[in-house]
């Protein structure tokens, strides 16, 4: 499944470069991986980095809070 929602130009733009986007959208999927793990094992087509690529998009967490 390719990630065309959120499009990648605009969370890079939100991240500000390539390197934080990387660095804040895995460190949110290793945690999501902890604390939904069952989620993640029932609903295997939703990826953990597809899932906080989102929640970043959205503006439920951002740079900041994840340092």
């Amino acid at each position: 499944m390719a990630m065309i929602n959120p499009p990648i130009e605009k969370l890079i733009d939100k991240a500000g470069s390539r390197y934080a986007l990387v660095t804040v959208i895995s460190k949110r999927a290793k945690e999501l991986l902890l604390e939904k793990a069952e989620y993640f094992k029932q609903n295997q087509k939703v990826k953990p980095i597809e899932f906080a690529s989102e929640e970043f998009h959205a503006g439920k967490f951002d740079i900041a809070k994840l340092n």
